[in-house]
C-alpha cells in the first residue's frame, strides 16, 4: 500500500507544497525501514532464531518492570523506598525500550543493566524480593541476543538499523492514516482542483486493499475448525 501510494504521488510535481512534499519524504524514509525491516526478518535461517531470542528478552525487561513494581507496593517501607529508587532508573532508561529497534534497544539495555550492577545501586536491588534474580536472567538473555544479531549485521551490513516489522508497519500506516490522509482531505477543501483527484485515487486503493485483507481474514476464519467446547 505505502509504495503504491508513493507511486502515485510521484506522478506530480508537488515541490511547491512544502507540506506535502515533507510528508512523501517520510513516507519514502518509513516505507525504506519497513522494507530493509522484512528483508532482516526473512533473509536468513537465523533470524527466525533472533527474533525468538529478542522476544525472551522483551519478556525478562518486562518482568524485571514487574518485580519492581510489585516491591513499591511491600509494607515495609525500606524495601518499597528501594524499590522506587530501582523504579526511577529503570524509568530514565526508557519503559518501553523493548519496542525500540535493536541497536537502540540493546543500547538502553545495557546501560540499564550497567546501572543497576553499581556499587551504590546493587544493595537496593538486592533488597528487593525476586529483582536480582531478574536482573541476571536479562543480562544473560541480552549476551546471547546481542551475540547472535551482531552475526547477522556482518552478513546483512549494508541494513544499518533494524526494526521489528510489525512496529516499523506501524509507524508506516500511522504516517499514512494520521497526516498524509488528514492533510490531503483538508488540501481538498481549499483546492479541489489540485488535490481531488490524489486524494481519491489514494483512498480508492486503500480501500481496495483493505476489503482484501478483510476478506482474506473471513477465509481464514472459516477455514479454521470449530471449537467442540465453549471458548
Amino acid at each position: 500500500m505505502a509504495t503504491n501510494i508513493e507511486h502515485q504521488l510521484s506522478k506530480a510535481d508537488w515541490t511547491a507544497d512544502a507540506i506535502l512534499s515533507h510528508l512523501i519524504a517520510k513516507l519514502k524514509e518509513e516505507n525504506k525501514a519497513l522494507s530493509a525491516s522484512i528483508q532482516f526478518a526473512r533473509g536468513t535461517q537465523s533470524s527466525k532464531a533472533l527474533q525468538a531470542e529478542d522476544a525472551v528478552v522483551d519478556k525478562h525487561f518486562i518482568c524485571l518492570k514487574q518485580f519492581v513494581s510489585a516491591n513499591l507496593y511491600l509494607s515495609d517501607d525500606s524495601i518499597a523506598n528501594n524499590a522506587s529508587a530501582v523504579w526511577k532508573i529503570i524509568d530514565s532508561h526508557n519503559l518501553n525500550l523493548h519496542k525500540l529497534g535493536y541497536e537502540r534497544q540493546l543500547a538502553l539495555t545495557h546501560a540499564l543493566i550497567h546501572n543497576l550492577e553499581d556499587e551504590k545501586v546493587k544493595p537496593l536491588v538486592e533488597s528487593l524480593i525476586g529483582v536480582s534474580d531478574r536482573v541476571t536472567d536479562l543480562k544473560a538473555s541480552t549476551a546471547s541476543f546481542e551475540s547472535r544479531f551482531r552475526n547477522i549485521k556482518e552478513e546483512l551490513a549494508n541494513i544499518e538499523e533494524t526494526i521489528a516489522p510489525s512496529i516499523q508497519k506501524n509507524e508506516v500506516r500511522n504516517l499514512i492514516n494520521q497526516h498524509l490522509l488528514p492533510y490531503l482531505n483538508n488540501a481538498v477543501q481549499v483546492m479541489p482542483e489540485k488535490y481531488q483527484e490524489i486524494n481519491r485515487v489514494i483512498r480508492e486503493h486503500i480501500e481496495g486493499i483493505n476489503t482484501k485483507a478483510r476478506a482474506r481474514k473471513t477465509r481464514k476464519a472459516n477455514e479454521e475448525p470449530k471449537a467442540s467446547a465453549v471458548e
